[in-house]
């Protein structure tokens, strides 16, 4: 039976960071995912501020950034077009999901794909090999839930996160050059938006919504693709993905001997959906308080650092997103780019 100081259950970046801030303090650790390679497939816009690669800047190598933005431009159904100063990169994020993995492993951080978390134990973890079958145990000190919207770690542990938004995304051939992030709001993607956001000569086109009004995320791409058709090809799909956002706000990180970060933990923006710097903090609290000795720093650290931007962002989705009519007077109540957000 192999003996490790921290079992990290998902290798996204909350568990990729977390595993590299461990190996390079000295710990023993098992990073683990259920994917064949990790970054793959890729499940969301891709896009990060640019504050975060100047705390981590050695996860932002050239080769992982597909674009360079410095505004946010949000379309409304009334006319009105908001700009709000957005800078940051457009990721190739598998290869930046890659480097974070391979940042931990020169580290000396153990990882094993096709590997899925089967239960948990009192002093560890059964795992399955999905390449063989096998069935093993391995001991842990400390295991670190990094597994997800739809967390299994967080199931096993406590409460979950129960309510999501649905997304639906293409990559398509950009038709003509676009150098900013572009949000839309509309009737028909209720709860959420739409957005465009460029990679080079191509785009990420997207919408996220709350499936609880009865639309499905795949129907809204469909009609929000009618009014694109000047400025990407809509004929030429280069890819397609989709996946689930946390939007019930954040769990209780720390229980007992096992820490919940990034999705899993609800650490993303009820109303943007925006999850990656939030990932890479949790991981990395979530790393240096285990080093420390002193796991319950984690969940006062990150409550104390996402917790208050987050409730405010879950208390909104709660009392103006309910319903999905007056945009005029709604959408300005719920999105950061618009006073109105913050004088509520």
């Amino acid at each position: 039976m192999k003996r490790f100081d921290v079992l990290v259950v998902g290798a996204g970046p909350a568990g990729a960071t977390c595993a590299y801030k461990l190996a390079k303090g000295g710990a023993k650790v098992l990073l683990v995912d259920t994917r064949q390679r990790v970054g793959h497939p890729v499940q969301c816009a891709e896009f990060v501020p640019v504050q975060l690669s100047h705390t981590f800047p050695e996860f932002f190598p050239p080769r992982t950034l597909a674009k360079r933005v410095k505004t946010m431009l949000h379309l409304t159904p009334w006319g009105e077009t908001v700009s709000m100063r957005s800078e940051g990169f457009v990721l190739h994020r598998s290869l930046w999901d890659e480097n974070i993995a391979n940042l931990a492993q020169k580290q000396g951080a153990q990882l094993k794909t096709k590997t899925k978390l089967i239960s948990l134990t009192d002093g560890g973890a059964i795992l399955k090999d999905l390449k063989t079958g096998e069935v093993y145990e391995v001991r842990a000190d400390f295991v670190v839930g990094a597994d997800g919207a739809r967390s299994f770690v967080a199931r096993q542990t406590g409460d979950f996160t129960k309510r999501f938004l649905s997304t639906s995304q293409l990559t398509l051939p950009l038709k003509e050059p676009l150098d900013e992030l572009l949000i839309y709001f509309r009737d028909y993607i209720p709860g959420g938006y739409g957005w465009v956001f460029p990679k080079g000569d191509v785009a990420n086109v997207g919408v996220g919504l709350d499936p609880s009004f009865g639309l499905s995320a795949r129907e809204a791409l469909s009609r929000f693709l009618s009014e694109l058709s000047e400025l990407v090809d809509t004929n030429r799909v280069l890819s397609r993905t989709g996946g689930f956002i946390p939007a019930q706000g954040v769990l209780k990180p720390v229980r007992g001997r096992v820490l919940l970060v990034g999705d899993a933990g609800g650490f993303c923006h009820p109303i943007t959906g925006a999850g990656i710097p939030n990932a890479v903090l949790t991981g990395a609290m979530a790393g240096e308080a285990l080093l420390s000795g002193n796991p319950e720093e984690y969940e006062e650290e990150a409550l104390d650092t996402l917790g208050a931007p987050l409730m405010r962002a879950k208390k909104k989705r709660e009392r103006y997103m309910r319903e999905w009519d007056r945009l005029e007077w709604r959408v300005p109540r719920t999105w950061i780019a618009f006073p109105e957000y913050y004088e509520d």
